[in-house]
C-alpha cells in the first residue's frame, strides 16, 4: 500500500525538522505555545485531478508550511527560514523521488502575518505545489 500524498506530507515534516533555529515541527497542529517557538507547522492543503481519464491519475497537492517566530527583527528571521525552506523542498531527493519521472514540485509564494503581545510574533506561509501520481490500486 502506497499513499504517495501522505509520503509527501510526512516527508515535509522531516524537511522542516532540519531547517537551523526550528525547535519544534508539527502537522496540523492548531495550538503552538510560545516555549515550542520556533515552530514548522505543515497544513495537509488541497488535493486535485490534473488528469482523470488516464492511470495513473496525475494529482496536484497544495500544503502550506507556517513558520511561527518571536524575536526581534522578526522579518529578517522570517526571511532566512524562508530562503532556507525554498532550498530544502526543492532540493530534497525523498520529495523529487516521490513526484516521480512526471511530477514536479514548485514554490508558489509565501504570505506573511504579523502579531503584537508581550512581545512581536511573525509567521510565514509558505505554499508548495506536488505533482504527483495517483494509482488508486496501490491504495
Amino acid at each position: 500500500m502506497t499513499d504517495i500524498r501522505e509520503d509527501i506530507l510526512a516527508r515535509l515534516v522531516e524537511v522542516i525538522a532540519t531547517v537551523p533555529g526550528i525547535n519544534t515541527t508539527h502537522r496540523n497542529e492548531t495550538f503552538i505555545t510560545p516555549d515550542q517557538l520556533p515552530a514548522g507547522n505543515v497544513l495537509d492543503g488541497d488535493e486535485e485531478a490534473i488528469t482523470e481519464k488516464t492511470q495513473p491519475i496525475v494529482m496536484e497537492m497544495t500544503p502550506e508550511i507556517r513558520i511561527t517566530q518571536h524575536a526581534e527583527g522578526i522579518g529578517s528571521a522570517l526571511t532566512a527560514f524562508r530562503a532556507d525552506l525554498i532550498k530544502l523542498v526543492l532540493n530534497d531527493a525523498t520529495l523529487n523521488a516521490l513526484t516521480g519521472s512526471n511530477g514536479k514540485i514548485r514554490y508558489l509564494g509565501c504570505s506573511t502575518a504579523f502579531e503584537w503581545f508581550e512581545k512581536q510574533y511573525g509567521t510565514l506561509q509558505m505554499r508548495f505545489s506536488f505533482k504527483y501520481p495517483l494509482k488508486p490500486d496501490d491504495l
